[in-house]
């Protein structure tokens, strides 16, 4: 029987403080003027943002900057046409209250196209723990309606459905992908030993009237706990980078770019060789960002015998090779949860640390393909726990969205 090792990686235990009173100094002035309104500490009402465990933003078409979130059996969601500096009123999605999956790795998601149209997906958990279906909702008014929320998976069995991302082409066609237990539940079923999930692929397009999901499988033992990444190619073919379980459960990085000609055999490579053999789940998803040249830059997280820590790499041929890993942050300072995008020439990462007091938010970037980087940069601290970072991009401009719990969604241009 598969065991679901949801052992959450104890990353802030003893580790040495490397905190410098400079790079303190560093932070209380890298905190300006595109920081969100609600930068401050406030006491949580139910629906304010302050609320959320998790933020979810992003650019629409327009301009707009939109963050959502979950509180309550609840999304709610803000939009801010200034970048970031002022927001709407607080807005509840108009759907029946349902469980809606928002911490860590896992959260709901939002992406648009030219006409309007708002797309919403989420990880509903169920009654069993450990159980989750992927449900969709979609807006063709700009938010002020919404479908009834639908279930992705079509298989209605009550196993894992959950770590969903999105994708949402101008012209409404929607790429989703999960992490899919059915492979393993009918394994299981059968008396088989079984290790992992399934990436799974779902496809619909609500504008042309095509609002049931496919469900079709891409891989099989797939690490149960990791965010999946993707990114569309310049041919527009989708790549996904998420963290497979190789041999005795060495948990390391894989990628897939699908090929738009359906009947081409799909080949993932493996990414990551750093040699990370847990019996768990690590909680750290990569990030991965393809230029204009279809070079796909990625950082992932590991902690094996052969490499500990971020790393970066970059590749030509969709991951076939690689350039050799460069190491991001400071190991000592656990920097963790790394994420990246690409604006031009320009490669921007953001990642966490941790003094022993307060969470940090760091910046790297390369102005010159990922050849070579600029030193780590500071960019604020959060003191009551922290969110993933996330940047987002608008009308060639990069921003780093970052949720600081019970304190502020902080929003900077970089």
């Amino acid at each position: 029987m598969i065991k679901y090792n949801c052992l959450i990686f104890l990353f802030f235990s003893c580790i040495p403080l490397t905190f410098t009173s400079a790079q303190a100094a560093q932070a209380a002035h890298a905190h300006h003027k595109l920081q969100s309104q609600t930068d401050s500490t406030t006491t949580c009402t139910q629906e304010e943002i302050t609320c959320a465990k998790t933020v979810t933003a992003s650019f629409a078409p327009n301009g707009d900057l939109w963050r959502l979130w979950s509180h309550n059996d609840s999304l709610y969601f803000q939009i801010s046409r200034d970048k970031g500096v002022t927001f709407s009123t607080v807005r509840r999605v108009p759907i029946a209250k349902e469980s809606i999956s928002a911490r860590n790795e896992n959260r709901p998601k939002i992406a648009f196209d030219q006409y309007q149209g708002v797309y919403l997906s989420w990880a509903m958990p169920k009654a069993k723990k450990y159980t989750a279906d992927i449900r969709f909702a979609y807006s063709k008014d700009y938010g002020t309606s919404f479908t009834k929320p639908i279930t992705v998976n079509n298989d209605k069995l009550e196993t894992g459905h959950s770590f969903n991302e999105m994708q949402v082409s101008d012209e409404g066609e929607i790429s989703l992908v999960w992490l899919d237990a059915r492979l393993a539940h009918q394994a299981r079923s059968q008396g088989k030993q079984t290790n992992g999930s399934a990436l799974y692929l779902g496809k619909a397009n609500y504008r042309k009237q095509q609002p049931t999901f496919t469900n079709q499988a891409l891989a099989n033992s797939t690490c149960v706990c990791c965010r999946i990444a993707l990114d569309t190619s310049s041919q527009g073919e989708l790549a996904i980078l998420w963290r497979h379980i190789y041999g005795d459960n060495i948990r390391e990085f894989a990628l897939l770019t699908l090929a738009q000609d359906e009947n081409t055999p799909l080949t993932p490579y493996q990414i990551s060789h750093d040699h990370w053999q847990i019996d768990g789940c690590p909680h750290q998803g990569g990030g991965l960002s393809i230029d204009k040249h279809n070079r796909y830059h990625m950082v992932w997280f590991n902690q094996g015998d052969l490499g500990k820590g971020i790393f970066y790499a970059s590749s030509l041929d969709q991951g076939k090779t690689l350039t050799k890993p460069v190491s991001i942050g400071e190991q000592s300072a656990q920097a963790a949860h790394p994420h990246i995008d690409t604006l031009g020439n320009k490669v921007n990462i953001v990642w966490t640390q941790f003094n022993g007091i307060e969470h940090q938010l760091w910046h790297q970037y390369s102005d010159d393909n990922g050849q070579s980087f600029s030193q780590p940069k500071l960019l604020t601290t959060a003191t009551a726990g922290a969110d993933r970072p996330f940047i987002i991009t608008n009308n060639k401009m990069s921003f780093v969205s970052w949720h600081r719990l019970k304190q502020s969604h902080w929003i900077q241009a970089l």
